[in-house]
């Protein structure tokens, strides 16, 4: 038996009012304050437009008038479902591939994960040696590893799907150990620094529960029998194995270019697919602040300020990406001699620059002429190369990035000069970013950071700093699936999460893998 609750959305709220939140509903409702039984924030989001930036909440009130309600939340249950034989092979542990494997291990089937990078505690020392030290470990780094690219990341959880499973994701990373705000943040984010304790305590469930976690293990090959896997080659210190299985979730990311080629070469479908391109944009955080917030920059209760920004040129959609407050530009390669940047941040976004990418469209039209999947893989690679050949100016330069100033990039020249500072490790190069990247693509960034400047008056600042290359907003091939979640081609095969081109961050990637999971449990396999 609980009170009925009222909710009420769209509430305005001062800055430091959160704390009197039964106040504000009791205004709201045209009531005391004393006739407020309880009130629960479920949502908030940051108004900064005009000169007093606002809270605007959704809250949960009971009073003590309302009578009561016998109605109960229902419980988020997985069904357990006997799989007899059927043998589960999950790759990759990213958040589809952890959240799939979540899935089986609340429902009591086994299953088997399998990641090419290493462990957490393995995984930060040799992904470290590419900042400090200037090597590339293609095994294991910022893209590969327990809990995959995200985990080096801002740790965003904003997405724009409109399904329950939403609510599951957060509330799950909650039980693991996240901040509760991300349950009524309307941009939540965990931040790297908190991300990582989550996924260790997700580790250590997974395992307590019969997931077989193993590391260090690449996917080398399908075992097919009349178009039907009945197992996966693997490599592994141990040397070549066969693992048998009947279902494979193929959850390995947009940066696995090498899984994807040999999976073409053995007639899984796939397709090119539209993804973006671009670079990735260092402003001093101080001048966001003062840029989105006025004189309430520093605001203890706002916190670093962001931006999204967004126009079309020439046809093409132009956006901010990924942006990053008080964060790092990192570098996020997985082949050697090529060259990608990527943002992160930790939980409290306290470092002195603000990042975002700003990149833009582009179609298959753009670069597979002739129609195949690979094109795209291709298309990145050479913009790649051409990001680590700038950088990288002698020997002692590796995996240096080339950057130049924001006015410069526009006006269309290198620079020979840059910001003393800079988030970026191991170093940048002053050169010209914009012969980095494609001739379209630099010119419908040059055109909108116009655009852009005049939405946020100072944008366009000689202390900013444009860094190539961001290639791997999401994946440019999309591995075809059918109804069932299954490869028409390959059955028992379950493309899933954003290197299969069906999702575009954490959280719908952790709802792909929850979906096929899902599948596989009710149904079985075949």
């Amino acid at each position: 038996m609980r009170a009925a609750m009222r909710t009420l959305t769209g509430i305005t709220v001062e800055l430091d009012a959160l704390d009197d939140l039964r106040r504000v509903a009791a205004r709201a409702l045209g009531v005391a304050p004393d006739d407020v039984r309880s009130v629960s924030l479920a949502r908030r989001s940051l108004d900064a437009r005009g000169r007093r930036p606002r809270w605007v909440v959704t809250v949960h009130v009971w009073l003590h008038s309302d009578p009561s309600d016998v109605a109960t939340e229902a419980p988020n249950l997985v069904p357990t479902v006997g799989l007899g034989a059927t043998r589960v092979v999950i790759v990759g542990s990213g958040p589809a591939g952890l959240f799939a494997a979540l899935r089986f291990a609340d429902a009591g089937v086994p299953c088997v994960l399998i990641e090419r990078g290493g462990a957490l505690r393995d995984r930060h020392r040799r992904a470290r040696t590419l900042r400090a030290e200037r090597v590339l470990d293609p095994e294991c780094n910022l893209c590969y590893g327990e809990g995959g690219a995200g985990t080096y990341s801002d740790g965003k959880l904003y997405t724009r799907k409109h399904d329950p499973r939403v609510r599951d994701v957060y509330r799950r990373l909650v039980e693991f150990g996240a901040d509760p705000a991300i349950l009524v943040d309307a941009h939540p984010h965990v931040g790297t620094n908190e991300l990582i304790p989550v996924l260790a305590a997700l580790h250590d469930f997974l395992v307590e529960r019969g997931v077989a976690l193993r590391f260090d293990t690449r996917l080398d090959g399908l075992a097919l029998v009349q178009g039907r896997v009945v197992g996966v080659h693997l490599r592994s210190p141990g040397g070549p194995e066969l693992l048998p299985a009947d279902a494979v979730i193929l959850a390995t990311g947009h940066s696995a270019r090498d899984t994807y080629t040999w999976l073409a070469a053995a007639g899984v479908a796939m397709q090119p697919k539209p993804f973006a391109v671009g670079a990735r944009v260092e402003h001093p955080q101080a001048l966001i602040d003062r840029i989105q917030l006025g004189a309430m920059a520093g605001h203890p209760s706002v916190g670093a300020a962001e931006y999204f920004l967004t126009c079309q040129v020439g046809g093409r959609g132009v956006y901010s990406f990924c942006m990053c407050p008080g964060g790092f530009v990192i570098p996020t390669p997985t082949e050697p001699g090529r060259l990608n940047v990527n943002g992160m941040s930790n939980a409290s976004r306290g470092n002195h620059f603000a990042n975002a990418a700003l990149v833009v469209t582009v179609t298959p039209e753009d670069f597979a002429p002739t129609g195949r999947a690979l094109e795209g893989l291709e298309f990145q690679r050479r913009i790649e190369t051409r990001a680590f050949e700038a950088g990288a100016t002698d020997v002692t330069r590796a995996y240096s990035a080339p950057a130049t100033r924001l006015t410069d990039f526009v006006a269309g020249r290198g620079s020979t000069t840059l910001p003393e500072r800079t988030s970026y490790r191991p170093s940048l190069t002053p050169s010209d970013a914009g012969t980095v990247l494609p001739e379209a693509v630099t010119r419908a960034i040059r055109e909108a950071i116009g655009t852009f400047d005049r939405k946020m008056r100072g944008y366009l600042t000689d202390e900013a700093v444009i860094i190539a290359a961001e290639t791997t907003t999401s994946s440019p091939i999309r591995l075809l699936r059918d109804d069932g979640y299954e490869s028409p081609t390959a059955r028992g095969l379950f493309p899933t999460g954003e290197g299969a081109g069906y999702a575009g961050g954490i959280v719908s990637s952790a709802i792909d893998g929850m979906v096929v999971a899902e599948r596989i449990l009710a149904q079985g396999v075949g």
